[in-house]
């Protein structure tokens, strides 16, 4: 509980720090990456993996597929699936985490060399936002278990394990980076339908294909930035204005502002939107952009940068599995 209640206020001063500070408008992203299209259904599919992989929360996976029973998914079957997202402030060299979207993405030169979905930690056990850098890496690394988790393990009756050796049942999987903060790094994972869920004790877990990526080719020094923003606003090419809510998981309410409509209108573009749609976008929280844009409106068409408009390139396929039944770290 003391773990929870520190990273808790963490996260309220990240975020406060975000979108309050006296005289500073909100970010309005000008980035907006991914697609919405036609998925099929394949042999160990399920809602959990699919939604996990493509970073979409259930509530969007429903308005877009209205199925009698969702949970009942067979080969074959067509699905329409969404993995678009407002991209948060990014340096043009380094990676970001963005938790609420459970996405990375990897720039480099002020274009996305890499977009990843990632694993993240419980509700109860947040992944902490900050600024870190690689520090290191080690292949087929050793768990040495926290005592929290050691605790933890005690507490549910489960036998408790110290050291986990490297191999299939290491929840580290194959490699591990090392951030600049004792005990946090980037991992991959003995079980992959575990990806794009808040299922980790706060490490930062991906697909071995994904891992195996970075570890190869993103040098130490590599910035790290790790954001928790549940609200966040976009302006595109064209002018149009979009909306992205998530659920707060974490319970951190974005305060001040405390809601979207004191966000966008901190931001400037009170008279730019349709207050309707910015109140469905509330209400809906799908953490997916919404055009928000009033019909009336004639924003001023924003300036393109190359980092606004290179599509991310196709990360390496992944497979969606369901999920395992391994523990994870």
């Amino acid at each position: 509980m003391r773990t929870w209640l520190f990273t808790t206020a963490l996260l309220a001063g990240v975020i406060a720090a975000r979108v309050g500070r006296a005289g500073n408008a909100p970010i309005v992203s000008t980035l907006i990456v991914g697609s919405e299209t036609d998925y099929t259904v394949a042999g160990g599919d399920s809602l959990w993996s699919i939604t996990g992989h493509f970073t979409m929360n259930r509530r969007l996976f429903d308005a877009l597929n209205p199925l009698p029973d969702p949970d009942q998914l067979r080969p074959g079957m067509r699905l329409r699936i969404s993995d678009r997202h407002i991209v948060p402030r990014h340096p043009a060299n380094g990676i970001v985490i963005d938790l609420a979207a459970r996405s990375l993405y990897w720039f480099e030169r002020g274009t996305v060399k890499g977009r990843f979905p990632v694993g993240i930690g419980r509700s109860d056990w947040a992944t902490p936002p900050g600024r870190y850098r690689i520090v290191g890496r080690r292949e087929d690394p050793v768990w040495h278990v926290p005592p929290s988790i050691q605790q933890e393990m005690r507490a549910h009756g489960e036998p408790v394990t110290a050291v986990v050796p490297a191999g299939p049942d290491n929840p580290l999987g194959k490699y591990w980076i090392q951030l600049s903060a004792p005990g946090y790094g980037l991992h991959g994972t003995n079980a992959p339908a575990s990806i794009g869920k808040y299922t980790s004790h706060g490490c930062l877990r991906l697909l071995p294909e994904h891992i195996a990526r970075l570890y190869r080719e993103a040098p130490d020094g590599t910035p790290v930035e790790v954001v928790y923003e549940p609200v966040r606003l976009a302006r595109d090419a064209g002018g149009r204005i979009y909306v992205e809510v998530y659920r707060d998981v974490y319970r951190v309410r974005p305060a001040p502002p405390k809601d979207l409509r004191a966000l966008v209108t901190a931001a400037g573009l009170t008279d730019a939107v349709d207050w309707a749609r910015v109140d469905e976008a509330q209400q809906r929280a799908w953490g997916t952009p919404q055009d928000v844009t009033a019909p009336t409106a004639a924003p001023e068409p924003v300036p393109t940068r190359a980092a606004d408009t290179v599509p991310p390139p196709q990360a390496e396929p992944a497979s969606v599995v369901p999920v395992a039944a391994q523990r994870p770290e």
